[in-house]
């Protein structure tokens, strides 16, 4: 079965395109994948401009490359990943009605992006990472084509050389949204925080300048700290939990690094709390970055248990197979 992957330009999203995009390669040389970041700098100059003529021969470039694509390998299925210019219901709808099996994986939370609710009734099959709140939403508008797919981990950059300089007692690495912000104030320990735009808050510990951190760089981050903060985004300030498990989570575990994440619900699908500790509030979080910084041999049991449950179920090439038993399912 032919599989075109079409890619996001830029953004957290790439990353998951590229994993997946991998993982079909590896178990179907019919796959091909559509890496649409060479376009990056030009969608920076489109989004920049007041232009609407500009940003409209923008996304037409996309189009255009998109259907000569589809053109050239002919694909059975034709899967999307979030922020994939995949945004003309005409092309969607044409492409259903010639057979072609369209899907999308949603990697976002789907109450801050809602772009969904325009694309989602134009695929066959609509991923998400998140479960029965995403399903009723879409259930909402008269749509029922939602499929769970959380993320997963690329063994590929598995290989990260961990060298002999002083590892970090705490780290963090990602955006500063406003619940981090709030919660990483109040922490009354060292934690190096790393990623773009913390340098705009007066916040201890910011590095790295508040530039964006490379996967290389945020897998060498996460293999020399002791403890991998894991507080899950959110526009809330004082949210700390939620449903949806992040890339992180399964990256973390499948480097073999301690982390210390906020309570999901999505997590007992996927690991348990001898995996993943989990904390419920600030107090919490608090307490256990204390106790697993003096428990070392507790925490390398915990590495260990999660390296071993994500080599095993949530690799790209799971979420593959998971993926096409799906559109085999129709």
């Amino acid at each position: 079965m032919r599989v075109l992957i079409a890619g996001p330009v830029a953004g957290g999203s790439l990353p998951v395109a590229r994993s997946v995009a991998a993982a079909f390669a590896h178990l179907n040389d019919e796959s091909t994948f559509i890496d649409f970041s060479p376009y990056a700098g030009e969608f920076q100059k489109a989004r920049a401009s007041l232009n609407e003529d500009d940003q409209r021969v923008f996304v037409e470039t996309l189009e255009k490359a998109l259907i000569r694509q589809i053109e050239k390998s002919m694909p059975d299925v034709l899967l999307g990943i979030a922020q994939s210019p995949l945004f003309n219901v005409d092309l969607l709808d044409s492409l259903r009605k010639s057979g072609v099996i369209t899907t999308f994986w949603f990697v976002e939370d789907f109450r801050v992006l809602t772009y969904w609710q325009r694309i989602a009734p134009y695929f066959d099959i609509f991923f998400s990472i998140q479960k029965e709140s995403f399903a009723r939403a879409l259930a909402e508008i008269g749509v029922f084509n939602h499929y769970y797919l959380p993320v997963a981990f690329n063994n590929n950059f598995d290989e990260f050389p961990v060298r002999t300089e002083p590892r970090m007692p705490i780290s963090f690495v990602g955006a500063p949204y406003p619940n981090r912000v709030r919660a990483f104030e109040k922490l009354p320990f060292n934690v190096k925080i790393f990623g773009e735009g913390w340098d705009r808050h007066s916040i201890h510990g910011v590095t790295a300048d508040g530039r964006r951190i490379s996967e290389t760089e945020a897998g060498f981050i996460y293999r020399h700290t002791e403890i991998n903060l894991n507080l899950h985004s959110s526009m809330n300030p004082e949210v700390i939990g939620g449903d949806f498990v992040n890339p992180r989570t399964f990256e973390l575990a499948g480097l073999g690094c301690f982390q210390l994440s906020d309570r999901r619900e999505c997590m007992p699908y996927h690991y348990s709390e001898n995996e993943v500790v989990q904390f419920e509030n600030d107090v919490q979080m608090v307490h256990l970055i204390d106790y697993y910084l003096k428990n070392e041999t507790e925490r390398n049991e915990i590495v260990r248990n999660a390296r071993r449950k994500t080599l095993r179920d949530h690799l790209y090439e799971h979420r593959a197979m998971e993926i096409m038993k799906a559109v085999q399912q129709l």
